[in-house]
C-alpha cells in the first residue's frame, strides 16, 4: 500500500524514517489508530482532537488541520483502492524530527475478527505490570512503547488481552482495550482519574448505553470487583464490543453471550452508523499541499 511519510506518499519499500529523528531514537512521537466503516474514516475528528492533545503535552506541533489531515486521509483511502480487501486500519503519527514534527500515516488492511468471539466470548486475565493513575500521568497522552503496554503485550500468552491496575490496585484498561463490568442491572467501567485513556470506541459505549436508558457508573474500580462482576467485556477500535467469556479461573459466559452484552452488541453498530459525531468533518476535503506521487 502506499503510505503518506515526511509530506510525500511513497510505497512500502520506500516508508523508511532515519533512526537518527529523535521521534524514533527518543520516542518523541504520539499517535492516533483510525478504522473505516465501509470506507469511511470512524470518528475522525475525535481522533484528531486526541491526537491534538497528546502532541501538546509531549510539546509537539501538528502540523495540519483537520481539514487537511482529512483530504490526506481520503487521498490515501483513493490511491490504496487497488491493494484494499475489507476495511482499513489507518495508523496517524507525528515524529519530532529536531526542527518541526513529521506526519507518518501508515495505511493497512484492518485484522478481520473471528466471529465466535461475539457469541464465544474470549479469554483475559490481569497484567503483573502497573500503568500510572492520573495523579502521575497524564491518561490523554497517547504514544508509542509505554513499558506497561509492551511488557503486557509480550505476556498475553493465550489471554486475547490483559487488564492492567494502577499502583492503587484499581483497573485501569488493557493493553490495546478498556473494559466494562455489569453488575446490578447497571455497567460500570474505571474514571479517567483511574489513568484510563479516554477511548472513542468507549465513548460510544457509554453513549450507547445513555441512549438505551441503562446506568453508566464511570469510577475507580478495584480489582477484587472484576470477579463480583455479572459480565465483563472490553472495547477497542478493530472490533468494537467483545464479551468476555473468562477472567483468569471464572467464567462469565458458560454457553452463548447474552444479558446485557448482547444487548449493547445487537444495537452497537447502529448505534455508531447514526451518531452524528462519528461522522463530524468527513466533507470538509480540501486540496492538499503535500502532494507528491511516487
Amino acid at each position: 500500500m502506499l503510505n503518506y511519510i515526511a509530506d510525500q506518499w511513497c510505497d512500502e519499500q520506500s516508508s523508511l524514517v532515519s533512526v537518527l529523528c529523535p521521534g524514533v531514537m527518543n520516542s518523541e512521537s504520539v499517535y492516533e489508530v483510525v478504522r473505516t466503516y465501509n470506507g469511511l474514516p470512524f470518528a475522525f475528528r475525535k481522533h484528531f482532537e486526541r491526537l491534538k492533545q497528546s502532541a501538546a503535552l509531549m510539546g509537539l506541533e501538528v502540523p495540519f488541520t483537520c481539514k487537511e489531515l482529512n483530504s490526506i486521509i481520503m487521498e490515501g483511502l483513493e490511491k490504496n483502492k487497488g491493494f484494499q480487501t475489507q476495511d482499513f486500519r489507518i495508523r496517524i503519527s507525528l515524529m519530532s524530527d529536531g526542527a518541526r514534527s513529521r506526519p507518518a500515516i501508515i495505511f493497512s488492511d484492518l485484522p478481520s475478527p473471528s466471529k465466535d468471539i461475539y457469541e464465544l466470548g474470549v479469554k483475559i486475565s490481569i497484567s503483573p505490570f502497573l500503568k500510572p493513575s492520573a495523579d502521575i500521568v497524564n491518561p490523554q497522552l497517547k504514544m508509542p512503547g509505554s513499558s506497561w503496554i509492551v511488557r503486557t503485550r509480550k505476556a498475553l500468552g493465550d489471554n486475547y488481552d490483559m487488564l492492567i491496575l494502577n499502583e492503587k490496585g484499581n483497573v485501569c484498561e488493557g493493553s490495546f482495550s478498556n473494559v466494562f463490568l455489569v453488575k446490578d442491572g447497571s455497567v460500570v467501567t474505571p474514571d479517567i482519574r483511574s489513568g484510563v485513556l479516554p477511548g472513542i470506541t468507549r465513548d460510544n459505549v457509554i453513549g450507547l448505553c445513555e441512549s438505551l436508558e441503562i446506568s453508566v457508573e464511570k469510577r475507580p474500580v478495584p480489582a477484587w470487583e472484576l470477579f463480583c462482576a455479572e459480565e465483563i467485556f472490553i472495547t477497542h477500535t478493530s472490533v468494537g464490543i467483545v464479551p468476555v467469556r473468562r477472567l483468569e479461573d471464572k467464567v462469565l459466559i458458560e454457553d452463548f453471550t447474552d444479558g446485557m452484552t448482547r444487548l449493547l452488541l445487537d444495537n452497537f453498530e447502529g448505534y455508531i452508523m447514526t451518531e452524528d459525531s462519528n461522522w463530524s468533518g468527513l466533507d470538509e476535503v480540501e486540496p492538499s499541499n503535500y502532494r507528491a506521487d511516487i
